[in-house]
């Protein structure tokens, strides 16, 4: 499988991130993940800064979660 990132959001309001993957399966079907996980950071980063900060940590989460199944 080969996820590919739709978007990475943050929500300032909220202190959340939005995170979409998409990847077609066997039947031709569509599989999605989404992962929505509490985001706080001490700096002020630039926009871009924390999308790539959201995608690491959507990373990390999703892989812990395999290993929980």
């Amino acid at each position: 499988m080969s996820f590919r990132l739709v978007h990475a959001r943050y929500d300032r309001n909220s202190q959340r991130a939005y995170v979409e993957l998409r990847d077609t399966d066997e039947d031709g079907g569509e599989m999605l993940a989404t992962a929505i996980f509490s985001f706080r950071t001490c700096t002020g980063l630039a926009d871009r800064q924390i999308e790539q900060e959201i995608v690491r940590k959507a990373r990390h989460l999703l892989k812990r979660a395999t290993t929980a199944i």
